[in-house]
């Protein structure tokens, strides 16, 4: 049938080139649809790339070898049209890739509001949760900024109770705030 169709077109083209040209499309245009979806996976892509060569087979029709099979040319071209593809494609990848991994400038400062502002939420709730004495004497020291001297006084305990109290308040909120780093540490407990 192949063998035929292709006598039919190269006889064709001498006398009419539109005809052959019709012949052939409406011969080989779904096998050729078939074989580029196949690679491309895309039926509007696939579309295209048939497209593209009937329009080289078209472009080419007068300059065809008599004896050749114009299947296998229009295969031919389609694969070529197909590693074009993939080749700009590759490079569409690549350029994405390098963009995309670029850094993109950070505004550091609107940054660290935000993770003050996190890590404060957080702070506050775990002093929430403090029992009422140890709360009491975190809030005198960090609030109200008073001296441990200030604190026993204010509250009749002795200085020891007060070191220790507020060692087991900074330890606690350190345990929460331990991913935040240590800067964002010593600037909101001390």
């Amino acid at each position: 049938m192949d063998k035929e169709l292709d006598i039919n077109f190269f006889q064709l083209v001498k006398s009419d080139k539109k005809r052959a040209f019709q012949l052939v499309f409406e011969a080989y245009w779904h096998a050729l649809f078939k074989q580029a979806y196949k690679k491309v996976h895309c039926n509007d892509i696939a579309k295209d790339l048939v497209q593209d060569a009937f329009l080289s087979l078209w472009d080419k029709i007068d300059t065809l070898d008599s004896e050749g099979c114009v299947l296998a040319y229009l295969y031919a071209i389609l694969r070529n049209k197909v590693l074009k593809l993939y080749e700009r494609d590759e490079v569409r990848i690549k350029y994405a890739i390098s963009v995309s991994t670029k850094d993109v400038p950070i505004d550091s400062y609107a940054q660290d509001i935000l993770i003050e502002k996190e890590l404060k939420a957080i702070i506050d709730k775990e002093v929430a949760k403090m029992p009422p004495r140890m709360r009491e004497i975190y809030l005198l020291k960090k609030d109200d900024e008073l001296s441990i001297k200030q604190i026993a006084g204010n509250l009749s305990l002795s200085e020891q109770t007060i070191k220790n109290q507020l060692q087991m308040a900074y330890g606690r909120l350190r345990m929460i705030a331990k991913d935040y780093g240590s800067s964002w540490v010593r600037i909101l407990f001390f």
